[in-house]
C-alpha cells in the first residue's frame, strides 16, 4: 500500500522530492523515503504518479525495487547538491549537472508523444519505463525548473534547508512553512527578546 503523511511545501514536484528528508541542515537528515511505497506514495502526492500507475508497483521489494530506491536517493542528493548551489549564487558542480544530462537522456528515451486535448503532450510512458517511472520523471521536473525563468524563485529555508517556489509577489517568503520553522523562529525571538529585557532591568533601590 502506497502512502505519504509528510508535508510539502516546495510548490514544486522534483522540490518536494529533495524535501523528503526531515532536516536537510542534520548531519545525518532522517530519509521519508522508508522504502519503495512511500516513494510511490510521494509521486502520487505530487502529481508524477496517478493511483492507476503505482498501484502495480506497489508492495514490491525485490531486487530491482531496492536498487530503484538506491538510485532515487542518490538522485535526490544530487539534486539537492545542485539546488543548494543555485540558491548560494554557486555554479552546481559539473559533474552533478553532467550526471543529471545522463539522467534527462534515459527520460528521453523513455518518453512518447501523445494528444490530449487538442494538445501534443509529452509523458514517460509508465508500461514502459516500470519501477522507473517516478525516477524519470522527477529528472524530467527537475530539468524543467532548472531551465525555466522561475529557478529565480528557488530559495532554502534557513531553519531546516527545505527547497520552496516563492510565490509571494514581493519575494518575501522566507521560511519552508510558518507551521513549521517560522514558528520556531518566532518563539525563539520572543525567548531572546524577553531574556534581553530581564538583563536590562534595573535592580531594586537598595538604601545605603
Amino acid at each position: 500500500m502506497t502512502g505519504y503523511d509528510h508535508e510539502v511545501v516546495g510548490g514544486h514536484a522534483a522540490l518536494d522530492f529533495v524535501n523528503s528528508v526531515h532536516d536537510w541542515t542534520e548531519a545525518e537528515p532522517r530519509d521519508y523515503l522508508t522504502g519503495f511505497d512511500q516513494a510511490l506514495g510521494l509521486g502520487e502526492t505530487v502529481g508524477l504518479l496517478t493511483r492507476s500507475e503505482s498501484r502495480p508497483l506497489a508492495g514490491r521489494a525485490g531486487d530491482r525495487e531496492l536498487r530503484e530506491m538506491q538510485a532515487l536517493r542518490e538522485l535526490r542528493a544530487r539534486l539537492a547538491r545542485i539546488f543548494r548551489g543555485v540558491v548560494g549564487s554557486r555554479a552546481p558542480a559539473a559533474t552533478d549537472l553532467d550526471a543529471l544530462a545522463r539522467d534527462a537522456a534515459r527520460a528521453a528515451s523513455a518518453a512518447t508523444l501523445g494528444a490530449e486535448r487538442g494538445r501534443v503532450v509529452r509523458r514517460i510512458d509508465a508500461s514502459r519505463a516500470g519501477v522507473t517511472t517516478l525516477r524519470l520523471r522527477i529528472v524530467e521536473s527537475a530539468v524543467a525548473l532548472l531551465t525555466s525563468p522561475d529557478l529565480e524563485r528557488v530559495k532554502a529555508c534557513p531553519g531546516c534547508g527545505w527547497f520552496f517556489l516563492d510565490d509571494t509577489k514581493n519575494g518575501s517568503r522566507r521560511w519552508c512553512s510558518m507551521r513549521a520553522c517560522g514558528s520556531l523562529a518566532k518563539a525563539r525571538r520572543y525567548y531572546r527578546r524577553k531574556r534581553s529585557a530581564n538583563g536590562r532591568r534595573r535592580r531594586p533601590f537598595e538604601a545605603p
